[in-house]
């Protein structure tokens, strides 16, 4: 394990070494946004990799560590999410019913008439 993260971290210095320099002067690009989809996405990809053993023992505990914050985030924006729904759905439906109300009171008052 030791042995290809070293040699891993030699190729991209070697990499980076062989970058020219043009690519440091080209225009900055817009960078790529995740969405929560996306975040989703890859914990079923770290839950499936780890049921097919794709990591060693001893990067279990790294993994599951960032699976956890990466599950507690999006159950939190789960959560949130639900929330704003809710007082979206509340808000639409005081405003109907408020709309309701007037056009009762309209027809009440053109009948009185």
């Amino acid at each position: 394990m030791a042995k290809s993260s070293k040699k891993a971290a030699e190729a991209v210095e070697e990499t980076q070494a062989q970058v020219p320099a043009q690519a440091e002067t080209e225009t900055t690009q817009e960078p790529v946004q995740l969405t929560i989809a996306d975040l989703q996405l890859l914990a079923r990809i770290v839950d499936l990799a780890s049921r097919r053993g794709a990591f060693q023992a001893a990067e279990l505990s790294q993994v599951g560590e960032s699976f956890n914050k990466l599950s507690s985030f999006l159950n939190y924006v789960e959560g949130v999410q639900k929330k704003e729904a809710e007082a979206a759905g509340e808000t639409a439906a005081d405003a109907e019913t408020e709309v309701v109300a007037e056009k009762e009171t309209e027809a009440a008052e053109a009948t009185a008439e």
